[in-house]
């Protein structure tokens, strides 16, 4: 009983370990970028180290990362930049909106709503086909797939994000270690780990 019980407490202190050197890690690869076209290319890398970590495999975090980073920083940043106009966009529209009134208030600002949290969702599932280097438009396809066949495990995520974002907020120290890294734990998780999940029992099944 001993000796399960300290090999679980050394399984979450490993990956508390783990999980902070990939927060840092993407903070450090976002300012190497100047911020704005680092942000993307260091989620990118640091969700690619993510999935090899819950596959079981140990590569060494700071050559991993910037090998992965180096390799799609041109077409991560493609859907980053085109992504943040169109999510720019939405806001202006957005804003314009509150100057209607009546049920064309409550109409605008609904759709505006859903399609800004429909693109931030698209822009985050685009993390995972970009970490396994394909191009930038394949991996809008694959993320507007994944959005439409998995509402559940988007609306999963979006709760997900929602708590960490109020967990966030009542300790915001927590933001240099762990922030992004549990969203992308989240969308690993619920996007690539159960849904190989379930591919390998159906076709056990059949």
């Amino acid at each position: 009983m001993m000796k399960g019980t300290g090999n679980f407490i050394y399984i979450i202190c490993d990956w508390i370990m783990r999980l902070a050197i990939a927060n840092l890690l993407w903070v450090s690869f976002s300012l190497l970028g100047a911020g704005v076209f680092g942000i993307f290319p260091s989620s990118v890398a640091v969700l690619a180290l993510i999935k090899e970590w819950i596959s079981g495999r140990r590569p060494s975090p700071i050559p991993f990362v910037w090998n992965k980073y180096r390799r799609t920083f041109k077409s991560a940043n493609v859907v980053f930049l085109i992504g943040s106009v169109l999510l720019f966009v939405t806001l202006l529209n957005l804003y314009i909106s509150l100057h209607f009134q009546g049920i064309w208030f409550y109409l605008f600002i609904s759709s505006f709503i859903f399609l800004f949290f429909g693109l931030s969702v698209i822009l985050l599932l685009c993390l995972l086909p970009l970490s396994e280097e394909q191009r930038g438009v394949t991996s809008v396809k694959r993320a507007v797939k994944m959005l439409f066949l998995y509402p559940g495990r988007t609306i999963l995520l979006c709760i997900g994000v929602f708590l960490l974002g109020l967990c966030i907020r009542m300790i915001p120290g927590l933001i240099p270690l762990y922030s992004v890294n549990l969203i992308f734990v989240m969308v690993v998780y619920l996007f690539e780990i159960q849904i190989m999940e379930a591919t390998n029992v159906k076709d056990i099944k059949a």
